[in-house]
């Protein structure tokens, strides 16, 4: 199941369905891990599929029940540092330079930053401890940007 998810040429409507069947008709488990030696954790198919970004398949793996782990939102919150970096705006020392304050109103950061916040939201209803967010938390705190993540918390705890 790992291989179809990173397979290229597989779009992610069709490896949705390739893992609905394996869930469905072969009785394979959604949250299905690997270990891996050099790694303390495991990594599940969610991870894979984010890492793969197969939106599609995130959600038939929700649906059949995989649960969202710290691990997965550590890879959200690194990926806003990622994007930070790839844009030329990294956080240096703890600190958020002036362009990376300038760059955090752009429309190329809020589409990204939505496009996760969805994500979020859906892991959140599926299960996901919001405390699992803590570098994701710490990233947005740095940038002055936190107040939608918490908003997104707080509407789940209503």
């Amino acid at each position: 199941m790992f291989g179809v998810i990173f397979d290229k040429k597989i779009t992610d409507e069709n490896t949705a369905k390739y893992i609905e069947y394996y869930i469905d008709k072969l009785g394979c488990d959604a949250n299905a891990s690997v270990k891996l030696n050099n790694l303390m954790a495991r990594s599940n198919l969610l991870e894979f599929a984010y890492d793969a970004n197969k939106t599609r398949t995130i959600d038939m793996l929700l649906d059949k029940g995989a649960t969202p782990n710290g691990w997965l939102s550590t890879s959200i919150g690194l990926d806003f540092s990622f994007f930070f970096n790839s844009n030329g705006v990294p956080i240096e020392n703890k600190r958020a330079s002036k362009e990376l304050l300038k760059f955090i109103k752009t429309s190329k950061y809020k589409e990204f930053k939505e496009e996760k916040f969805k994500l979020i939201k859906k892991l959140l209803d599926h299960g996901q401890d919001p405390k699992d967010y803590a570098v994701l938390k710490s990233i947005l705190k740095i940038v002055n940007d936190e107040k939608e993540f918490d908003e997104l918390v707080e509407g789940r705890n209503r």
